[in-house]
């Protein structure tokens, strides 16, 4: 066993343990963007929307993963296969 996930946060293991959040199709193209180094700004040009939109959505994503940032949830992203 790695001995590193022994000291992962109780939050970061149950998260990663259980099974993928729904997102909505929005926040799944927000991930995408995220998951090809985009920022919020070329995410929002690229989906016709405000910059401030594609953080709230980003939150929202944040929240249902678990996410403390947005390489954690690119990485629960992968994990779960809701990004490619």
């Amino acid at each position: 066993a790695d001995p590193t996930w022994r000291l992962a946060p109780r939050r970061l293991r149950s998260a990663e343990m259980g099974a993928a959040p729904t997102l909505t199709a929005r926040e799944i193209q927000v991930l995408e963007g995220m998951s090809h180094g985009r920022s919020n700004a070329e995410i929002g040009r690229e989906l016709f929307l405000s910059e401030d939109t594609v953080k709230t959505h980003a939150r929202r994503l944040f929240k249902k993963l678990g996410a403390s940032d947005r390489a954690h949830a690119v990485a629960l992203g992968f994990r779960w296969g809701l990004v490619r």
